[in-house]
């Protein structure tokens, strides 16, 4: 079995990371839209194997700022005997300034299936909040919602989820946190199922 590793280090190596996708440079208006997700990788045949890896960093919006990150919604499956499936996804919030600021992150909805005899499947999800500030600042950071499935006899299912929250500064801000309600499971005899979901909150 593949050791999973929470992906925290990659955010100190982000110039040599493959797959990722980054935000628009600075436009008027305040608005940064990123999205890195909704990517599908697959492998099919004897032995067959399926890994995927992407990274997405949000960007910098000023003036009643809005930053919007979307890294999640990925699909990794490998099928057929002795298939397995890896998955890493990253997501970074961006920065928004100004009143009324805003930086939403969604890093989560991730599926990963390996499914075939003696298949594994591995998935680590980390997903980081943003940074909001001005008066009435709001940060959202969601994660989880993940799904590990490895079907077959003596299958083997990992998930590592880790959701940290953002920042939201000024006078009412909010910062709202959410890493729940992830699937993990391994089928059939002699299956392994191992789930491991780390939420912080946000500052």
């Amino acid at each position: 079995m593949r050791a999973m590793i929470l992906p925290v280090a990659a955010l100190a190596l982000v110039a040599g990371l493959g797959n990722i996708a980054a935000a628009d440079p600075l436009q008027r208006g305040g608005v940064s839209i990123t999205r890195g997700g909704g990517n599908h990788n697959t492998a099919s045949g004897v032995n067959s194997f399926a890994g995927q890896s992407a990274t997405t960093i949000g960007g910098i919006a000023r003036g009643h700022g809005y930053s919007a990150t979307y890294g999640g919604n990925n699909t990794n499956r490998a099928t057929a005997r002795n298939a397995q499936a890896f998955q890493d996804t990253t997501t970074v919030g961006g920065t928004a300034i100004g009143r009324g600021a805003s930086s939403y992150v969604t890093g989560g909805y991730n599926t990963n299936l390996a499914s075939g005899r003696n298949s594994v499947a591995g998935q680590s999800v980390t997903t980081m909040g943003g940074t909001a500030i001005g008066r009435g600042a709001h940060s959202s950071v969601s994660g989880g919602w993940n799904s590990n499935l490895a079907s077959g006899r003596n299958s083997q299912a990992e998930q590592q989820v880790l959701t940290m929250g953002g920042s939201a500064i000024g006078r009412g801000a909010q910062d709202r946190v959410y890493g729940g309600g992830n699937r993990n499971a391994a089928t059939a005899r002699g299956a392994f199922a191992g789930q491991q979901v780390v939420t912080v909150g946000g500052q």
